[in-house]
This record gives structure tokens, C-alpha cells and sequence, in this order.
């Protein structure tokens, strides 16, 4: 089983370029929240960001072991200038990590919980909740998850079926205790693209993410990418630095 670590200005402009930023920024303001529910009536919250263009790639957001979809602020809002639809949800665990007083507390909070869950219920009502939106194309549903969220994003994927995987911080034999092996996981996953991000120090898994993610990049099938950036980060962390952004971007344009 993995370790507690490895879990987790004001100016005159002419018309035409005043035009051009108001349009950058509808997609931002336009961002709604929303309630989903399980089919276990467990309602989770979500925010969403809405799809450009009909039938643009639309991204779920699953967040880390804090289980608030807060942490994708900068990150959703991105994607949505970028062409994508977003979706950030919270994890139902949410409540249960709120009054930890640190990173192992909030660990142990989730530790006791029932990850399958956020399979089953939570990941499972954000990907309906995308499919029976009007232009929303259910085959270019994509995922992105950091920590808690990657571990979840990998079953999800396979469970789903979703087109592309971005897995921050993923750790460990197992992505979630007691399930089916990640690499078995990945092979199953099939050709399907999948991108695997992590940096030189990433605390999860006892300081070994990077040397676990160089295993998942052979272990997976598809098309399929490593990217371990130098220093020091894990899960958001390493993805709002402005070239992890931009090199997430290009990626899902490419392959979503």
C-alpha cells in the first residue's frame, strides 16, 4: 500500500483591440456553478467553464488530497482561453479534510475513506453531467488529475473510456489501495493518449514519483509522454508554472 506521501492598467484603446480583450474575457466571467449528484444522492459542486465552440474538447479537473476544486482556479480559466470547456469538481471528502491542521492530517482523513467513490460516484456524475450538454461532444472528454486526483483520474479513464489522460504526481504500485495494479491499469487503457508529469524532488511516493512515472511511461500503451520538470512541486503545483500550463496545452490541442 502507498505511504501517506505518495497520496496525495487603465489605458485609452481603440475599438478593434478593446473588442478583442472584452472577447478573452467571456469565457472566464461565464464560468457557473453548478451541482452534481451521484447515484448515490451525494451531491458534489463543480465549476464550470463553458464550452467556446460547439464541439470543442472538454476537460474534468479532479483535484488532490484536499478534495477542492479551488486548487484549478488559474488552471481552469486557462483552458478555457485556450478552446477547451472545464469542468473543476470538488471530491465528496472535501468536508472531512476541511479542519486538518496539515498535509499528513488531510492525508489521514482520506486514508479512511472510500476512494472508489470518487470513481463510482463523483468522476462518474461530472463526465454524465459534460455528456448531455448541447454541443458537447462525449467523445472528447479528457482528464486531468494531480495526486488524489491522478490516482482517481487512471481508473476513471479506464472505467470511462475517456480519449486523454493528464496524470500530475502519480505514485505507487497501486492507484488506489487494494485495486487493480497501475500498470495494469495503463494496459489497459489501451492506445488511448496519456501524459505523465511529475518534477525531480515530487514528494509523493517517499520522493519517488519521478522514478515511478519513468516505469508508467512504459507500462502505457498510446501515445504517450514524460515530462519531469527540474527542482521541486507536486500535483498543482507543478502545473500552474507557466510552462507546465503551456506544455499542457499543447498537448491536449494535439491529442484531444
Amino acid at each position: 500500500m502507498p505511504t501517506k506521501r505518495s497520496f496525495f492598467r487603465i489605458s485609452i484603446l481603440p475599438m478593434a483591440l478593446l473588442f478583442l480583450l472584452s472577447g478573452a474575457t467571456i469565457a472566464q466571467t461565464g464560468k457557473q456553478t453548478i451541482m452534481l449528484k451521484g447515484g448515490d444522492n451525494i451531491e458534489i459542486e463543480g465549476i464550470y467553464f463553458p464550452i467556446p465552440t460547439p464541439n470543442a474538447p472538454v476537460v474534468v479537473l479532479l483535484p488532490d488530497t484536499r478534495c477542492d476544486k479551488s486548487i484549478f482556479s488559474k488552471f481552469a480559466a486557462k483552458l478555457n482561453e485556450a478552446g477547451f470547456a472545464a469542468l473543476a469538481i470538488d471530491f465528496r471528502y472535501k468536508k472531512n479534510v476541511s479542519a486538518a491542521r496539515s498535509r499528513d492530517e488531510a492525508i489521514a482523513a482520506v486514508q479512511q475513506q472510500d476512494l472508489n467513490a470518487l470513481v463510482t460516484y463523483d468522476t462518474k456524475s461530472a463526465i454524465e453531467y459534460l455528456s448531455n450538454l448541447k454541443n458537447v461532444d462525449p467523445e472528447r472528454i479528457g482528464l486531468i488529475g494531480t495526486s488524489l486526483g491522478a490516482r482517481v483520474a487512471l481508473v476513471s479513464g479506464v472505467k470511462y473510456k475517456v480519449k486523454a489522460l493528464v496524470l500530475v504526481s502519480l505514485s505507487g504500485q497501486e492507484a488506489i489501495p487494494g485495486g487493480v495494479q497501475t500498470k495494469t491499469l495503463l494496459e489497459e487503457y489501451g492506445m488511448k493518449p496519456v501524459l505523465f508529469m511529475t518534477s525531480e524532488k515530487d514528494w509523493g511516493g517517499d520522493f519517488k514519483a519521478a522514478e515511478h512515472n519513468k516505469l508508467y511511461i512504459d507500462w502505457a500503451k498510446g501515445p504517450k509522454e514524460l515530462k519531469v520538470w527540474p527542482g521541486s512541486g507536486h500535483g498543482v503545483e507543478i502545473l500552474d508554472r507557466k510552462e507546465a500550463t503551456e506544455f499542457v496545452l499543447s498537448w491536449l490541442k494535439n491529442n484531444l
